[in-house]
């Protein structure tokens, strides 16, 4: 097996696991029945902080 399909098929387990493990806290927060709002970090994440003006 050679250095590249060692990379891709190890690559391709731990994407598989990191969606085995958000699948439940997912569906967990898409079943919650109150309005999440522009605070959930979740739906709406904030990737650069807050200008202040």
């Amino acid at each position: 097996m050679s250095v590249l399909e060692y990379v891709i098929g190890l690559s391709l387990v731990l994407i598989t696991l990191a969606v085995l493990l958000a699948t439940p806290f997912a569906l967990a927060h898409a079943r919650t029945t109150r309005d999440h709002g522009p605070a959930c970090w979740w739906c709406h994440p904030r990737l650069l902080p807050r200008k202040r003006r």
